[in-house]
């Protein structure tokens, strides 16, 4: 990981907010915007859930004013915000359509902060809302486990709490030394080459993206660092073909979670008789995310996607490891409140 660029640019953050003495503040976004901002931001809309786990983590609930019109991930199992936030299901809801934010949904919750997801400073709802409506727009981008922890320091700065905000930095670090402490000395030899498989099956991570991060600090190596196409390789999401992947061969296919497939039916269906004499499919080592929100790698529960990983990676190593209870743990240290149960601690 890059340690001195996350300790540079929280060091701007930080000057940032001292400079404007906690009012107005120029704070550059995940795409290298700067952007002016009320710190704390009082009325802020997140339009993405992981940004969203990161705030609850720092800020105060009751300046969210409005939330993304999506529930995909929270009905897969109730989660922690109606908790932590009292008010959570009665927020204002922003809707989309094409991709396009509605600006009508969106002005009724009058925001002096949008929080979303762009991959470019041109994206159009960033355009729409900043010229339209007049709003800041905050955009999130992850590229890396340096972003994810970095958006800890964005979320300080824009709730004014940066202790908080360091205080759960430190949370996620002693959390993703549980598995660091045993992976970190795994020698080369002994680490399997993943396939990671996004929900488009043959689009995957590649060498300089947040998942490969989370492959190599749970043992494992990205299989297209072996790739021949250099451009594909770097890419964040490159897609390949099946004789490509057939002939990198991996140790491991880890599958994002997927609503249509499972990995027996990568090991056994009909649609994958093509994929057989791959090491993975003949060795029965495919795995997936079981739980996408639980084990959300871009958000602060990164650590805990981590462990998830490295357990399917290495189980030997990771046998004695009570994966109920730190995620118990980890939900208490983060957001004070015990999981699954939902009880505040």
């Amino acid at each position: 990981m890059h340690k001195r660029s996350v300790v540079a640019a929280f060091a701007c953050l930080v000057l940032a907010v001292s400079a404007a003495c906690c009012a107005e503040v120029t704070i550059k976004d995940d795409l290298g915007r700067e952007v002016k901002i009320n710190s704390p931001s009082e009325r802020v809309v997140f339009m993405m859930e992981n940004a969203l786990k990161t705030y609850y983590a720092v800020g105060d609930p009751e300046k969210i004013v409005a939330l993304k019109d999506d529930k995909w991930m929270r009905k897969l199992l109730e989660d922690i915000f109606p908790v932590i936030d009292p008010d959570f299901e009665k927020k204002l809801t922003v809707s989309m359509t094409g991709g396009r934010v509605d600006l009508e949904s969106l002005a009724k919750a009058n925001p002096d902060l949008v929080v979303l997801w762009a991959t470019t400073p041109d994206d159009v709802n960033i355009k729409a809302i900043e010229e339209t409506l007049g709003v800041p727009v905050f955009a999130i981008f992850v590229r890396s486990i340096d972003d994810v922890l970095h958006q800890v320091d964005t979320m300080g700065v824009i709730s004014d709490r940066m202790e908080r905000a360091a205080e759960v930095k430190r949370i996620m670090h002693d959390y993703m030394n549980i598995t660091t402490n045993v992976t970190g000395s795994i020698p080369e030899s002994e680490r399997p080459k993943v396939y990671w498989m996004w929900t488009d099956v043959l689009g995957t991570a590649g060498v300089n993206s947040g998942i490969n991060d989370l492959i190599e600090l749970a043992g494992g190596v990205n299989v297209m660092k072996f790739a021949e196409n250099e451009t594909a390789m770097t890419m964040e999401h490159p897609v390949v073909n099946l004789e490509t992947l057939i002939k990198l061969n991996p140790d491991v296919i880890y599958m994002w979670y997927n609503e249509n497939l499972d990995p027996k039916d990568i090991m056994t269906g009909e649609d994958f008789k093509g994929w057989r004499d791959i090491k993975a499919v003949k060795n029965g080592r495919v795995y997936e995310i079981r739980n996408p929100y639980l084990f959300d790698a871009f958000s602060p529960r990164m650590p805990l996607a981590l462990l998830h990983v490295a357990m399917d990676l290495h189980p030997d190593r990771f046998k004695d490891v009570d994966m109920d209870k730190i995620i118990d743990d980890f939900h208490v240290d983060m957001w004070g409140v015990h999981y699954p149960s939902m009880e505040k601690a």
